[in-house]
Order: C-alpha cells, then structure tokens, then sequence
C-alpha cells in the first residue's frame, strides 16, 4: 500500500507541474517571463512566510551565514525560470520536458569541479550519449529549427547548476530556509525588470497567477508525500511519466503534437538519466 501511495503522490507532482507548464505558456502570451516568475515567487512567498514566522528565530528567520549563496541561487532560478518561460512559446511542452531532461547530464558534469566528485567512464559515455539524444530533439539540421529554441538547454543547465547547489549546502540549512529564501530573493531580483516591462494584463490572468503561486508549492507538498512512503531513488522511474502528460495537456491546450526527433530522442535521454540515477543510488547506498 505504501509502494502506491508514493507512487500516487510522485505521479500527482508531475501532473501539477505540467498544469504549471500550461498555465505559464498561456500567461506568456500576455505577460513576459519576468512578470510570470514575479508573480509567482511572490505568491510562493507569501506562502511560506507563515511557516516561516511559526518556526521562530532559531529555525525560521535567523541570520544565516549563507546569505550571498541563497542570493546566488535566487539568481540562477530566476535566470533559468525566464528562459524557460521563453522557451515554452517557442518549442511544444512535450518537446520542453524533454530537453530538460538534460539536468541530470549537466548535474553530473558540473558535479565534478564544484562538488569534487569522481566519475567514472561509463557515466561520462552515458552522458556523452545522452547529449545526442537532446541534440536530435533538437534537430539542428531541420530547415525550421529555431536557434532561439536552445534557450531551453540553457535554462536546464542553469537548473543543473541550482540543483548542484542546493546539494552541497542542503545539509548546513534547514528544508524551510532552502526554499523560503529561495522564493525570496527570486521575487526580489524579478521585481525590477517586472515592474519594467510592467503591463495591466496581469489583471486579466490574475487568476492564473494565482494558481502558478499555489501550485509551486503544492509540487513541493506531494513530493514530500511521495517520499515519505518510498525513496527517491525508487520512485526515478516514474518521472518520464510527465512526457506522455505533457504530450496529452499540450494537445488539448495548444493543439501541439510531439515531433518524431522528439521520440526519438525520448527513446535515448531517459534510458540514460535512468542508468545515471541507478548509479548515484547505488553510490549513495554504498556511502
């Protein structure tokens, strides 16, 4: 019971995020990328900020001597949130996903310099291999690729480099300061090129900012409702579950089919991601 409990609430995670990814690409045709990360680190703030003052000074709002890495972090998601943003009116959903399955690839890359992790030479070809599968989704050869499309890629990366982050600096601060400062300092640095590019149509899609706020944070709550039933490790597989959604979600909305580079390229991404998750855990369990 526990196995499908996890795999309910994990599965439930991903279909949030891919309403997420619906409700950003039709706000980001009125409104623009910093508008939308704005108004939804704001609202994911505002959120949390309760929690925040519950746990008090000594857990909640304390001085932290990592201010300048939450800012540091705070920039590398705005930056990556904007360009996804962009790139979702470029690129079907369903092709977006699976570009951004290229975070584990760069994780794995960026882990060796930053974290001083050793590699070994499977995990490099797998990588390597990895990489073709994004560069055929990408189709750089078909006459109506759009270079503006590899935005994606490089907010993927930038992901990548958050997630490397947050794993080296997860165990010196407590779950609650990670995300809230997070929310924080993203909503801070957006402000002001959102109030730049500053339009009344958010008036009209407030409802839809709304939702994007509550949203963030409900992927958050499912996921530590998936994990308190199964480990993380356990539940990878399921996470490429969210292409088929996202085809299916980009469809209806947008009328949006995946193209054939796309499978293909599906078919050669995520074997890899999952052999380089089975590798990570089984180090982890080792350690």
């Amino acid at each position: 019971m526990k196995v499908l409990k996890g795999i309910f609430w994990f599965l439930a995670s991903l279909v949030v995020g891919v309403f997420l990814d619906v409700i950003q690409k039709k706000l980001g045709q009125h409104l623009t990328g910093e508008e939308i990360t704005f108004f939804r680190f704001l609202l994911g703030s505002l959120v949390l900020l309760p929690f925040m003052i519950l746990q008090g000074k000594k857990d909640g709002f304390r001085i932290t001597p990592y201010i300048n890495i939450h800012i540091f972090r705070g920039v590398l998601l705005f930056s990556g949130m904007v360009l996804w943003c962009y790139g979702l009116l470029l690129v079907p959903i369903s092709t977006a996903i699976v570009l951004n399955y290229s975070i584990p690839l760069f994780t794995l890359i960026l882990s060796i310099p930053i974290l001083k992790e050793h590699v070994s030479k499977e995990r490099l070809w797998t990588t390597l291999i990895g990489f073709i599968g994004i560069i055929i989704v990408l189709n750089p050869s078909d006459i109506s690729f759009d270079k503006r499309s590899c935005v994606i890629l490089i907010s993927s990366f930038l992901f990548a480099l958050l997630d490397v982050f947050n794993k080296k600096y997860v165990c010196k601060e407590s779950m609650l300061n990670m995300l809230f400062y997070t929310a924080f300092f993203t909503c801070i640095l957006s402000a002001y090129p959102a109030i730049r590019h500053y339009s009344y149509a958010f008036l009209d899609n407030a409802w839809l900012l709304i939702i994007l706020g509550i949203g963030a944070n409900l992927i958050f709550y499912c996921l530590l409702k998936a994990f308190s039933y199964m480990d993380a490790s356990a539940l990878a597989p399921f996470r490429y579950c969210d292409f088929f959604v996202s085809a299916l979600l980009g469809f209806l909305f947008f009328h949006e089919k995946p193209t054939f580079t796309t499978y293909i390229g599906f078919a050669i991404v995520v074997p890899c991601t999952l052999f380089l998750t089975y590798k990570e855990a089984k180090k982890v369990s080792k350690a």
